[in-house]
């Protein structure tokens, strides 16, 4: 079970829903079409969660409809329910949760000669695999260019093992055709 940053106590007249509210961190986000809206979360639930937006976005919010709320590190699909009581001119939308979706991989580059520690991160679906390589033939341009690779004396080197493959690869493609 995931530990979350967030604190719950019991919403008094609330036992048979078992509705506790946040104390904390309750910031959130709902995306609404492509654009985000920040909430913020006053209660949770077994089914859902109650919302506190300001009037403006409310009227962007449709009931029945789902949307995409990130909260404490999760992202979930929620459902609009109803609007209940505004409180302090904050108003209030009661969100069930219809699913919870899986967390990201996260990747990073690691060079070799760090021993281990992140240089950069993260958090898509690409191979990880591709992504160092990619790194590795920009760390290998870098050395063969004529004032780095002179200074670090690796640009000749590069350049003759280019030369070395190339003739190589022609020899190969003469042989072919003859």
């Amino acid at each position: 079970m995931p530990a979350y940053s967030y604190k719950t106590l019991p919403t008094e007249g609330q036992a048979k829903t078992y509705r506790c509210k946040v104390v904390g961190d309750s910031a959130a986000t709902l995306q609404v079409g492509r654009k985000p809206l920040k909430v913020f979360v006053r209660e949770t639930s077994g089914g859902g969660f109650t919302l506190g937006l300001g009037p403006k976005l409310a009227k962007k919010i449709k009931s029945g409809k789902s949307y995409d709320l990130r909260y404490d590190g999760r992202r979930m699909q929620v459902i609009a329910e109803t609007f209940v009581e505004t409180v302090q001119g904050e108003a209030r939308l009661q969100v069930g949760t219809i699913r919870e979706y899986e967390p990201k991989e996260r990747w990073a580059f690691r060079l070799p000669f760090t021993k281990g520690s992140r240089v950069i991160g993260h958090e898509s679906g690409i191979n990880s695999g591709a992504a160092y390589g990619g790194f590795v033939l920009v760390l290998f341009c870098v050395m063969s260019l004529p004032g780095v690779g002179d200074r670090l004396g690796t640009a000749p080197r590069i350049e003759s093992a280019l030369a070395m493959m190339s003739k190589n690869i022609t020899d190969v493609v003469h042989a072919i055709r003859h």
